[in-house]
């Protein structure tokens, strides 16, 4: 009788620790429901979002968002995808960059208020989600369904699209090389959007392989040029530009990721189209400040 009797204080002590274990990991995470999804072709269904439902200068319509089949649909074929057929470098890349986009919509749609009053008070960066951070929450405490498995926005955006595995596990690590481009891009910076109004302008078409060069490029240009997150000012040698460049200097510099350089000014003089500006940015002695992010949702409001 004594040992049935440890034996079945033992077996209560297993349970009890695998309630808090279980515990533990489902406050780490919230998962995103996966909404159900139509057959028609993946991209077919993201391009017709955005091409209706976004903006010209990039604003999302989160009204419709909310109930339209075309982001639900895209989402749920998100989660059945089967990742081991994306072969190529670029396919694997503007899968990631789309899925981002998708996600990131999707996510505030799960999360904006009932009352569409209370949007205007609505931001990413005030999600505090299962004790996180409000600031980490949407990004790190929401994971999505991508073909079979669960991530967060910052898996993909760090784990899988730059390639950065410092503290993860070997298999962790095997994990994300297995649905990585091969070599990271700081370019995505200007691709990737956070459903703000400082983020990149959201283009109107999806990415895809055969033109990942050219539409990367365009949003790098298009970053720089626009007057709301980049200014040059060639008088006083002053490039004031979006705190993004700040917050990802160290990716804009990375040797191991092509299409880096040496400094955030001679990236930007890699990629301004300003033959003049280039060569002063170049050679003459130029400073940097930075303009505050702008947190609001990237709502457009017909």
């Amino acid at each position: 009788m004594p040992f049935h009797f440890k034996q079945m204080r033992l077996i209560k002590l297993i349970v009890v620790i695998g309630l808090m274990t279980s515990a533990t990991q489902s406050a780490i995470a919230w998962d995103a429901p996966v909404p159900s999804s139509e057959s028609f072709p993946l991209e077919a269904a993201w391009a017709r979002f955005l091409f209706k439902h976004v903006s010209d200068s990039g604003l999302v319509d989160y009204k419709i968002a909310k109930t339209d089949l075309d982001l639900s649909s895209y989402v749920g074929r998100l989660a059945k995808i089967d990742l081991s057929k994306l072969k190529g470098s670029d396919e694997r890349k503007v899968f990631w960059i789309n899925a981002y986009n998708a996600l990131a919509i999707y996510g505030v749609t799960l999360r904006l208020p009932d009352d569409e009053k209370d949007w205007a008070a609505f931001s990413v960066v005030d999600q505090p989600i299962d004790g996180l951070p409000p600031d980490k929450g949407f990004f790190v405490g929401i994971r999505f369904d991508v073909g079979g498995m669960r991530l967060s926005l910052d898996d993909i955006e760090k784990r899988i699209l730059l390639r950065q595995w410092d503290g993860l596990s070997d298999d962790d690590r095997k994990q994300f090389k297995r649905l990585a481009p091969d070599k990271g891009d700081p370019r995505i910076h200007f691709a990737l959007v956070c459903c703000a109004v400082g983020c990149p302008v959201l283009s109107r078409e999806p990415y895809v392989a055969d033109r990942l060069e050219e539409q990367l490029n365009r949003a790098t240009q298009s970053f720089l040029t626009d007057k709301n997150r980049s200014q040059f000012e060639s008088t006083e040698k002053i490039w004031s530009v979006s705190e993004l460049i700040q917050w990802y200097q160290s990716d804009f510099i990375d040797p191991k990721y092509s299409n880096s350089s040496p400094s955030v000014l001679t990236f930007a003089a890699d990629n301004v189209q300003d033959t003049s500006l280039a060569t002063s940015l170049r050679t003459d002695t130029w400073s940097v400040s930075y303009l505050k992010y702008d947190w609001r949702l990237n709502n457009w409001r017909k």
